[in-house]
C-alpha cells in the first residue's frame, strides 16, 4: 500500500506539536508487513526497507475521509530500540485527462 508516514517521536521522545508538520519527520513509500514487523519500501522498487517498526501493532484506525492509521513499534536509533509512532494515510490516487489512474506522490522525499 503506498503511503504517506508522519513520525510523532524522534529517538522515543515525542516531536514537539510545533515541529510536527516538519518536512523531516514525513516520509512516503510502500507500506508492507513481515510478521510483527512493518517496513517502508522504496515505491514501486526491489530495494529492501527505508525504515521499519519492529514489534509493530495498529493501534487505531484513522476515520475521516482520508482514512489511515496509528502504528507503534520500535525502530533502531543509535544502536538501541526506542519507541516509534507513525501516523500512516493512503496516497490519492487521480484519473488524469488520458484515463489512467495515476498516484499523486508528495513533494516529500521518499526516505530521509
Amino acid at each position: 500500500m503506498f503511503v504517506r508516514v508522519k513520525c510523532l517521536r524522534r529517538g522515543g521522545r515525542r516531536i514537539p506539536d510545533h515541529e510536527a508538520d516538519h518536512q523531516d519527520n514525513h516520509f512516503c513509500g510502500d507500506l508492507q508487513t513481515r510478521a510483527r514487523a512493518f517496513e517502508v519500501h522504496p515505491p514501486l522498487s526491489s530495494h529492501g526497507p527505508l525504515r521499519v517498526l519492529y514489534d509493530a501493532s495498529v493501534v487505531v484506525i484513522l476515520s475521516g475521509a482520508s482514512g489511515g492509521m496509528l502504528i507503534r513499534g520500535y525502530e533502531e536509533c543509535r544502536g538501541a530500540a526506542v519507541l516509534q509512532e507513525w501516523e500512516v494515510r493512503p496516497l490519492a490516487a487521480a484519473i488524469s485527462q488520458d484515463g489512467i489512474a495515476r498516484w499523486e506522490w508528495p513533494d516529500i522525499p521518499a526516505s530521509r
